[in-house]
């Protein structure tokens, strides 16, 4: 032991000293020298610190340029473009907005960061029009965190607003105001269903080309 601590730490000890006192600290001067080498070791690989990313959004620019396109009449789109792109007229943009404002004031918190409309416009895009979060960021903005954010709220309040209204079970008034319009457009006995791959039409789809399996030759897709 004497050898091996001279040798691994340059330590001389003493042979004339008592052999129990000197195993002891032998050992105690060990187990310190190996938790010393163990906490050196453990100790964590230091990482390069990641610094976030920041994005010159210019909100207030952008904000304006959408007023411009969106709600500016005569300069923006036109109203049927503002359906195209957003899934509603400007009319009933207006009265969700109003809506919403009423039914929850946070829906107006930091105004100055995302304005009232954005705020909408971002969520129509992703609703109406399947687009993801991320890619609405080039014209509204906003990150994708921040605009789930709003569309969570968003959802939310509709439904606690507009459910017990539109998504309720149908009456049978209901039934029967259904079916007589849609046996006006030409689908008798059709209620919520989409399917009318079995009406003959003129012209196919390329979609649908060779999907049909009717009987009638005349009537086919193909």
């Amino acid at each position: 032991m004497r050898s091996y601590v001279r040798a691994k730490y340059g330590i001389y000890l003493d042979s004339s000293s008592d052999s129990d006192e000197e195993e002891k600290a032998l050992l105690m001067f060990t187990q310190l020298c190996f938790d010393e080498r163990l906490r050196i070791i453990r100790q964590p690989i230091p990482r390069e610190v990641q610094i976030r990313s920041v994005i010159t959004r210019d909100r207030v620019w952008h904000d304006a340029k959408m007023m411009n396109d969106y709600f500016t009449p005569g300069t923006g789109y036109t109203s049927r473009q503002f359906k195209q792109r957003l899934g509603m007229s400007e009319d009933l943009f207006e009265k969700v907005l109003g809506k919403l404002l009423e039914v929850d004031p946070e829906w107006a918190e930091r105004p100055m960061v995302h304005s009232l409309h954005m705020k909408l416009v971002a969520v129509m895009k992703c609703l109406c029009k399947s687009t993801r979060a991320y890619s609405v960021d080039d014209y509204t903005r906003m990150g994708a965190t921040t605009i789930y954010k709003y569309l969570k709220r968003f959802c939310h309040t509709i439904c606690m607003t507009f459910g017990s209204r539109y998504l309720r079970e149908p009456t049978p008034e209901d039934v029967q105001r259904l079916l007589a319009e849609n046996a006006d457009r030409g689908f008798p006995r059709m209620l919520g269903s989409v399917d009318c791959m079995q009406c003959p039409l003129k012209n196919c789809h390329v979609a649908w080309k060779g999907t049909y399996r009717g009987k009638d030759k005349d009537s086919s897709l193909v």
